[in-house]
């Protein structure tokens, strides 16, 4: 991914100054993040990861500050977001939002082991359990009508796909289906493992107030397909630690297949637009037909071998 904003150790220090950290001492800029800029930095005796949101308006970044500190609150340990020394968590950089929060030290891993997933599904619950900010409340970015490709491509052999996977998933959104906090984008890219705190997830954006069945089926999508192909095993082990904390009721159970196969459609349609319109790029413009072909697969498994 592209370094939009870069710094240098001068600039660093000035823009750090202001959360009384003492002065970095090393930094390096990190990969990933499609709309951010994000640095490690270092002081004598801690690390950090410093933000700088390139798209986000202030208001969304003081919401996601706002909803780091709820987490912690409510005892679900993720990125911790540091105040500056007036107390606000949000400060500005030639206009654009920055965010300082504590580097967590591990590693991203994209083959997870099952053991590891059956503690990711039973944080899932924990984080399932946190009350709903009032702010968050019946917002999600990802809710069924983002089913679409742009205007310019309603001809697109894709387009159609999405018509008939819209309509599928319409048909499986019932009542008796719990809503509450979700991350909403539960890959194994935002999930750090670490030594002494095992799992931690991370990168709480896309976070909103929706069917809880949907984060679990994002999570299926992100961490339990190996090369394209759903690992049922890696889905067992999810569910199994989730259901550990909060069993899914039989509508709950019953729904989770098409509701993965919706996390995989919408994470379709996001690649298609992000790659053919916001940010076109040829080398990445068939990256939607993964996450379609994983739909597509998700649906073909019957209903009985899907959901332990």
């Amino acid at each position: 991914m592209a370094l939009y904003t870069k710094l240098d150790e001068k600039q660093i220090n000035k823009i750090t100054s202001v959360f009384d950290i003492g002065r970095v001492v090393r930094f390096r800029a990190l990969e990933g993040g499609s709309e951010n800029s994000n640095y490690r930095i270092e002081t004598d005796d801690k690390a950090y990861v410093l933000t700088l949101c390139e798209a986000k308006s202030k208001e969304t970044v003081r919401k996601l500050a706002s909803l780091l500190t709820h987490l912690e609150t409510n005892g679900f340990k993720s990125s911790r977001v540091l105040p500056t020394s007036n107390g606000d968590y949000l400060s500005s950089y030639r206009g654009k939002p920055i965010l300082l929060k504590e580097f967590l030290h591990g590693e991203i891993v994209e083959d997870l082991h099952e053991e590891t997933l059956f503690e990711i599904g039973a944080l899932m619950a924990a984080l399932h359990a946190v009350p709903v900010p009032e702010y968050m409340q019946n917002r999600f970015l990802y809710g069924i009508e983002t089913l679409t490709v742009p205007d310019a491509f309603v001809d697109h052999p894709f387009a159609g796909w999405v018509a008939d996977a819209k309509k599928t998933i319409s048909e499986n959104i019932c009542d008796g289906l719990r809503r509450g906090l979700i991350h909403g984008d539960i890959f194994f890219n935002n999930v750090v493992i670490t030594q002494d705190a095992g799992p931690i997830i991370m990168d709480f954006e896309e976070a909103g107030h929706y069917y809880l069945i949907f984060d679990l089926g994002m999570a299926i999508v992100g961490s339990c397909c190996d090369a394209g192909i759903v690992n049922r095993s890696k889905v067992n082990a999810l569910v199994s630690g989730y259901q550990s904390i909060s069993p899914l009721s039989p509508i709950e159970a019953a729904k989770l297949k098409p509701f993965a196969a919706y996390a995989a459609s919408v994470t379709a349609c996001w690649r298609f637009g992000q790659f053919h319109v916001i940010q076109p790029d040829k080398t990445k413009q068939d990256r939607y037909l993964e996450m379609k072909q994983i739909a597509d697969t998700i649906l073909s498994i019957p209903n009985e071998e899907f959901c332990p």
